[in-house]
């Protein structure tokens, strides 16, 4: 349980890494994995450069959100997976110039209001077949990365936001 919570160990071995490749190679695996089908929208940002990161821990990351909004929408609906840049972007106290934000939205029933301020905490799901580690250990990965992820669920649409420093050092807030 602990290594699934922790996904692949260690820091990250950062190299650069085209997102987008990255997130086609996350749709193969989960489509290959699900025998529903669900339509599948890209909405890329051409211009965004090459991130460094670890491949194996963001491929992981990326899994578990893929995973989640897949079985959000058994089989039927809509996952949109949308990538931009985003200036003057704040990940804790630190400010960085440019951050790339990659979506993945589904128009699946939502997160469960009572859930939503706890779907990050390890075993917390509301899937019966679900082992509430998903979350936590994606949260996990993209913080070795100064990265973050929120989201915003109502029914019909919810949106995880991963938000990935494209220079991994910001400018202190207070500076």
């Amino acid at each position: 349980m602990v290594d699934t919570l922790l996904g692949p160990g260690g820091p990250p071995n950062k190299r650069p890494v085209n997102v987008h490749e990255l997130l086609e190679y996350v749709v193969r695996i989960v489509e290959a994995e699900n025998e529903k089908h669900v339509t599948i929208r890209r909405e890329y940002d051409p211009g965004l450069p090459a991130i460094d990161l670890d491949r194996d821990q963001m491929i992981q990351a990326f899994l578990n959100l893929l995973r989640n909004a897949f079985a959000a929408l058994d089989g039927q609906g809509t996952l949109t997976l949308r990538s931009r840049a985003a200036t003057n972007y704040t990940i804790g106290d630190i400010r960085h110039r440019v951050i790339a934000s990659i979506e993945i939205e589904d128009d699946g029933p939502g997160i469960p209001p009572d859930m939503q301020d706890s779907v990050f905490y390890p075993l917390v799901t509301s899937r019966p077949e679900g082992t509430g580690l998903g979350l936590p250990a994606a949260q996990e990965l993209l913080s070795r990365h100064d990265g973050l992820i929120e989201f915003d669920s109502r029914p019909g649409r919810t949106v995880f936001y991963v938000r990935i420093p494209l220079t991994q050092t910001g400018v202190n807030e207070e500076g």
